[in-house]
């Protein structure tokens, strides 16, 4: 195993993590707010560690070619690193933090936001504790969404004015949004660009990180296809702002929430997420989150090919038609509920909380947890399934649904016709049967991971409702779950041990399980 290569890559990441702290540290400063010591600080840590690590494993270009099992090593380096990086402006603006007279009167002179109890809801209370710190950064790099943040209020003043208002600085605010678009489309598959600067080969790297079960290839090397994915997601990024700035929306939530949409995350800097938005920008959000939800190659070919080949990709002819199907099923359940919604909200809201909901972004405009069991059923359904192969959402992928359901198929026409042997196709792709044992093996794990993290959950004291849909939710990478982790409330409550069982299945979840599950096997560390 080549650690060298492998620690070099983790101090590449790191490189890059401090460079783009800079910008939220740029912005607290400009405004002032107390934010700006804890993000300037972490901004000189990441950098002076990974200036250290990356001079310390510098070498020549020999010996530097990564093995598959390298790949998944760094991979899961990676996002430990990059975890630790994004957990630390969260730790040091609690721990910096003095208590604010306004919000806590009673607290005496000079006390310390950490020193105050846990119960107490004060802006960075809840960061005190690394746990909730990582779990925060965990959430916002493997665009889970899910948040400890409690409904809190925040302003450039540092005073608490009306609800509405974020419960953070907008240093902080944009740091969790620059950690979701960065988790999008991967941090490990941006570093590939960079890497390939530096002489390390990153075919293993991309193979481990890259979600879903195709990793097509847009070019013969590696960094170029890495490097197109990013020009479509950077400029899918810089279409949304301007879509929503055109809408009214100022420039910084404009650039937040994008960050959010195209990594389908889920971060809002709004109290209300995206139910205090205009039905325009919620509409924009909703073509966004599709768009995100399906195989960004499919967008490189119609960008640079001019050619629309989304009408001839099986995956996302299905992908649409659940999309709209569901549509139209929670429309007419919310109907039926006499909401008091005319025609086009109720198909607003239907259709917003369901592509939110499949491609694992997390964003709600309303609170789906007061609805019918019906509704809610339909929408945990959504979170197992996710989106396409190749994008930025998360669950299980549709792909891997259809060869699933098309390989039962198969074995109920063999036991009806035993010479029959019919084969498994996706569009005019025939699946060899070793492809479909591996795609059978993800879905096994993915439940059987569901099944354990749901009863450690509830053997620490959740109620089945918030145990399984706070784990389907994480490993989703979701978001809002339901019962004590719905939409309207948010993970704080859940216990340490808790949060940790969580923060593996986020992350386990955003690397299709086999990437973590396999350092778990004794010979995987064998030579």
């Amino acid at each position: 195993m080549h650690l060298r290569t492998v620690f070099h890559i983790q101090a590449v990441l790191l490189l890059i993590l401090g460079v783009v702290l800079g910008v939220p540290t740029l912005l607290a400063l400009a405004d002032g707010t107390q934010d700006r010591l804890a993000l300037g600080l972490s901004m000189v840590v990441a950098l002076a560690v990974g200036g250290a690590l990356y001079l310390a494993t510098r070498s020549g270009r020999e010996g530097r070619r990564l093995t598959q099992r390298d790949g998944y090593l760094a991979t899961a380096l990676g996002w430990l690193f990059a975890s630790i990086a994004g957990a630390l402006p969260f730790f040091l603006f609690a721990q910096l933090l003095p208590v604010d007279p306004q919000w806590v009167p009673e607290a005496p002179a000079g006390a310390a936001v950490c020193d105050l109890p846990v119960e107490a809801l004060h802006p960075g209370r809840e960061f005190c504790n690394p746990a909730d710190a990582m779990f925060e950064s965990i959430s916002g790099f493997t665009t889970t969404g899910a948040s400890v943040i409690r409904v809190g209020l925040w302003d450039a003043t540092d005073s608490p004015t009306s609800f509405g208002k974020p419960a953070l600085p907008r240093g902080l605010l944009l740091w969790r949004s620059l950690i979701h678009w960065l988790g999008g489309m991967g941090i490990l598959v941006l570093a590939v660009t960079v890497l390939a600067l530096v002489g390390v080969g990153g075919v293993h790297l991309m193979r481990a990180e890259v979600p879903g079960p195709s990793k097509d290839r847009l070019s013969p090397h590696i960094a170029d296809t890495a490097r197109m994915l990013w020009w479509v997601y950077a400029g899918m990024s810089v279409a949304q702002v301007l879509a929503l700035t055109a809408g009214g929306m100022d420039l910084f939530n404009a650039a937040c929430h994008t960050c959010a949409t195209m990594a389908t995350g889920g971060f809002s800097t709004l109290t209300a997420s995206a139910g205090s938005l205009t039905p325009y920008a919620q509409w924009v959000i909703i073509l966004f989150m599709f768009l995100a939800g399906a195989n960004f190659t499919l967008h490189w070919t119609l960008v640079f090919k001019r050619s629309l080949a989304h009408l001839h990709d099986s995956e996302f002819r299905a992908y649409t038609v659940i999309v709209l199907c569901s549509t139209a099923v929670l429309a007419a359940v919310l109907v039926s509920l006499n909401l008091g919604w005319g025609a086009l909200e109720t198909v607003r809201h239907a259709a917003f909380q369901v592509v939110s909901i499949m491609t694992t972004t997390g964003f709600m405009t309303a609170d789906f947890a007061l609805w019918a069991p019906g509704a809610q059923l339909l929408l945990v359904v959504l979170m197992f399934i996710g989106g396409c192969a190749g994008s930025t959402g998360g669950g299980i992928k549709v792909v891997r649904l259809q060869v699933t359901l098309k390989a039962a198929v198969r074995e109920l026409l063999r036991v009806a016709q035993p010479r029959v042997v019919p084969t498994i196709r996706t569009g005019h792709q025939v699946i060899k049967d070793e492809k479909v044992f591996a795609i059978l093996g993800v879905v096994a794990l993915f439940v059987g991971t569901f099944v354990l993290s749901s009863l450690a959950l509830a053997l620490m004291g959740l109620d089945i409702v918030t145990a399984t849909s706070a784990v389907a939710a994480c490993i989703g990478n979701v978001g809002p779950g339901l019962g004590a982790v719905g939409p309207a409330v948010n993970y704080h409550s859940v216990p340490e041990a808790g949060k940790w069982v969580l923060m593996f299945n986020m992350i386990a979840g955003r690397l299709e399980i086999y990437t973590i599950l396999v350092l778990f096997s004794p010979s995987f560390w064998r030579r």
